[in-house]
C-alpha cells in the first residue's frame, strides 16, 4: 500500500502479481482451459494491450501455446509490447480493423479455429464470468493491507474487474469506477448494463447499490494524454513515489484529484485507490518516458 493523501491510499496490484488485474481475471480461465483439455489460448488486442500481454507471460508459464489477434495490419516495426509477446511464444495474428469488429461473431472464430487448430478464447480485454471470480479476490489480498475502509476506487474499461470488487464489499462499502473511455449517452449506458451483469445484481438488492461508473474523467478517450494529464502523471509520481500510465491509473487519480478539489471527497472518507497494472503501456508514450528519471517501481516506500 503507498499512502498518498492522509485518507486515501493506493493498491498497487502489480506489487502483488505480475500482470496487476490480468493475473486475477485469468487466473479461473486458465483453470477453465487446462479443465477442458485445451493446450492454446486465443484473444484479441491492440498493440500496448495489458492483456496481450499479460497473457502471453502466464500462457507460457502455465505451458500453454497463445495466439494474439492483434487490430490493424502487421506494422513494419512492433511496439516493443509485441516483440516481448512473441518472445514469450505468442503466435501473432494481424487482422483488418473492419475483421476485429467482428471478434466475437461466429464466422471470424471459425476462420480461425481453421487456421490455428482447437483454442480456449478469451474476449478482449479477458472479461467474462471467470475473470469476474478471479477479480473478487482483490478483496481478499487489499484486506490484508487494510481492512477497514469506505470506498474503493479504480479505472473501468471493459468492467471486469469493478464488477468482481462489487461483489464482495461489505455493508456500508461501496465502489467507484472511473471510465477511460469516451462515448456517447448509449455507450454509457451499455458499460453500466454490462457491468450490472457481470455482478449479477437483482435490482433493489446491496449489491445493486454499491457501485457507480463515473465518465467525466477520460480526458478525450481511451488511451489519450493531452498535456494537462501529462503534467499531471509526472508530478503526481514524485508525490506519489510510483509510476502512473495514461491509459488506466493516470486518469484514476487524476479523477481523485478533481473529485478532491470539488470537495465530493471527504477528508473523513476512508478510499482505497486501485492501481491496475499495466506500467508496460507507459512505454508508448515517448514525453513520458523521456521524464521519467526513476525506475519503474519505487520499492522500500510501501506500508
Amino acid at each position: 500500500m503507498l499512502s498518498y493523501t492522509k485518507n486515501i491510499s493506493v493498491l498497487c496490484l502489480d506489487e502483488l502479481h505480475p500482470g496487476g488485474n490480468k493475473y486475477y481475471k485469468l487466473k479461473y480461465n486458465i483453470a477453465a482451459a487446462r479443465q477442458q483439455g485445451a493446450s492454446l489460448l486465443l484473444s484479441f488486442g491492440g498493440a500496448w494491450s495489458n492483456h496481450i500481454h499479460a497473457l502471453a507471460k502466464i500462457g507460457q508459464v502455465e505451458g500453454f501455446g497463445t495466439i494474439g489477434v492483434i487490430r490493424g495490419e502487421r506494422p513494419k516495426a512492433l511496439s516493443p509490447m509485441l516483440v516481448e509477446a512473441e518472445s514469450l511464444g505468442m503466435r501473432l495474428h494481424f487482422i483488418s480493423r473492419q475483421a476485429y469488429r467482428e471478434k466475437s461473431e461466429p464466422d471470424l472464430l471459425a476462420t480461425l479455429s481453421t487456421r490455428f487448430g482447437e483454442f480456449y478464447v478469451l474476449p478482449e480485454g479477458g472479461t467474462n464470468e471467470y475473470a469476474v471470480q478471479g477479480a473478487a479476490e482483490i478483496l481478499e489480498d487489499l484486506r490484508k493491507f487494510q481492512p477497514d475502509f469506505d470506498r474503493i476506487i479504480l479505472p473501468v474499461a471493459t468492467g471486469g474487474t469493478m464488477a468482481g470488487i462489487a461483489r464482495e464489499l461489505a455493508e456500508g462499502q461501496s465502489v467507484t469506477g472511473i471510465s477511460v473511455l469516451k462515448g456517447d449517452v448509449s455507450k454509457q449506458l451499455d458499460l453500466e448494463t454490462r457491468v450490472a451483469e457481470l455482478i449479477g445484481a437483482d435490482k433493489g438488492s446491496s449489491r445493486d447499490q454499491n457501485w457507480q461508473i463515473d465518465h467525466r474523467f477520460h480526458c478525450g478517450g481511451y488511451a489519450k494524454c493531452p498535456p494537462y494529464l501529462e503534467s499531471f502523471i509526472l508530478a503526481t509520481e514524485q508525490e506519489l513515489g510510483y509510476l502512473l500510465e495514461p491509459v488506466y491509473s493516470g486518469k484514476m487519480m487524476w479523477a481523485i484529484a478533481q473529485m478532491k478539489a470539488a470537495a465530493e471527497i471527504s477528508d473523513n472518507e476512508r478510499i482505497v485507490a486501485i492501481h491496475t497494472g499495466g506500467l508496460q503501456g507507459r512505454r508508448g508514450y515517448p514525453a513520458l518516458v523521456a521524464a521519467q528519471t526513476t525506475p519503474s517501481q519505487w520499492r522500500g516506500t510501501h506500508s
